[in-house]
This record gives C-alpha cells, structure tokens and sequence, in this order.
C-alpha cells in the first residue's frame, strides 16, 4: 500500500477536538493492532524509525523535523474505533500526539495540551 500523508490533508485540533481525542482514546480495550483496524498505522510500524517520524511530522502543519515517534495505541471499540494514536517530537523539542484515523487522515495535538486536558492521558506512554 502506498501512501503520502502530507496528501491526506492536515488538520489542526481545536479544544472540542481534543475532547474527541479523550473520548476516543477512553473507548480503548488492551487489543492488539491489527492492519485491517487501521492499515495506514500499520504501515508506519513497518517503517524505519526515521520515515516514520517523517510521515507522523507531516500531520502537524507546521516545519517540524520529527524525531521519537513512539505507538501509543489503537481504540478497539466505540466512537473512535480504529483510530491510532503515536508520538512524535520536533527536533526543537515541542511534543505531539497524532490522532490517525483508518483512512489515513489525523489530527494533531500538542503533548502539554493533551496533559492539562486528557484526563490523565499523556503522550509517549501506552494505553
């Protein structure tokens, strides 16, 4: 499968976003990924981590040289269903969770965000 997530579209999150982001994320069972979940998230785990950082970078919609790109989870029920979530920081520092969907689109969000208003949910930590 081949794809380009810069393609895709870039979308930025707003608060409500987020708050989807928590729903969807406390919809998640401790299931293991499977590709026809979210096929687009399995192909970044068979990526070197360098390309993957690259592909997750390309979500944020800013200049960002990805660096630490790190699987968090993927929900298995509910509302968000087959949405993935990774890590990813800027070579700056600045940290972002990806929120990315089935079909191969995502969202952004930053770490420090995520912290203040997951509900306990952080990035770079599994689910």
């Amino acid at each position: 499968m081949s794809w380009d997530l810069q393609s895709r579209g870039t979308r930025r999150l707003g608060l409500v976003a987020a708050m989807l982001i928590t729903l969807a994320i406390s919809a998640t069972a401790g299931v293991a990924q499977t590709a026809a979940d979210n096929p687009y998230s399995d192909e970044l785990a068979r990526m070197s981590p360098e390309e993957r950082a690259s592909k997750l970078a390309s979500f944020l919609g800013l200049w960002c040289i990805g660096t630490k790109p790190f699987y968090m989870g993927l929900t298995k029920q509910g509302l968000g269903k087959g949405y993935a979530y990774w890590s990813i920081t800027c070579a700056g520092g600045k940290s972002y969770m990806v929120q990315l969907f089935p079909d191969g689109q995502g969202l952004a969000v930053d770490c420090h965000v995520l912290k203040q208003q997951g509900q306990g949910r952080e990035c770079y930590k599994t689910f």
